[in-house]
């Protein structure tokens, strides 16, 4: 069979197979640009989060996003162990463990937002600001009509997990 004889395919045009077609490919080599660090994409992910929520539980940050509590004890382990993040007592109840990136995580997470606008650019080169902004906002009425939760990854979620 050639290429010519599968004229009549008819998926590549679809909006989903387009969507899993770049969606694999942007997963695939954001985790290979991401690997420069010594990061994997949930890592990463995670690192965010606690930046952006810095002194919250991990139960906190985890349900947010719907990351099973037993994969995000696994997760900030790790950070942990790299010297990425800390857990520290809550002043109000110090049977709650609160997040803080350390000096290193911070670091190491300005390094991987680099690498990830660099991802994005390399991503959408040939793309106007307008159409790049355009296709955002788009995607986001995707994530929205579909009920995927903000910031919540594919293979991340409690729903992922139960599969």
């Amino acid at each position: 069979m050639t290429r010519d004889s599968l004229n009549g395919d008819k998926a590549p045009q679809t909006l989903a197979f387009l969507l899993s077609q770049v969606g694999i490919h942007a997963s695939r080599r954001f985790a290979e640009r991401i690997a420069d660090v010594d990061l994997n994409p949930p890592l990463f992910r995670v690192l965010n989060l606690v930046a952006a929520a810095e002194g919250q539980s991990q139960q906190a940050i985890g349900a947010a996003i719907e990351i099973p509590p037993s994969r995000m004890v696994a997760l900030v382990d790790e950070l942990e162990q790299r010297g990425f993040v800390e857990r520290r007592p809550k002043p109000e109840d110090r049977r709650v463990r609160a997040l803080f990136l350390t000096p290193k995580g911070k670091r190491c997470l300005e390094r991987g937002r680099k690498i990830a606008k660099e991802h994005e650019q390399e991503l959408t080169k040939g793309m106007s600001a307008t159409d790049r902004k355009l296709l955002v906002s788009m995607l986001q009425q995707i994530v929205d009509q579909q009920a995927l939760g903000k910031g919540v990854h594919p293979g991340l979620s409690e729903k992922d997990q139960a599969k």
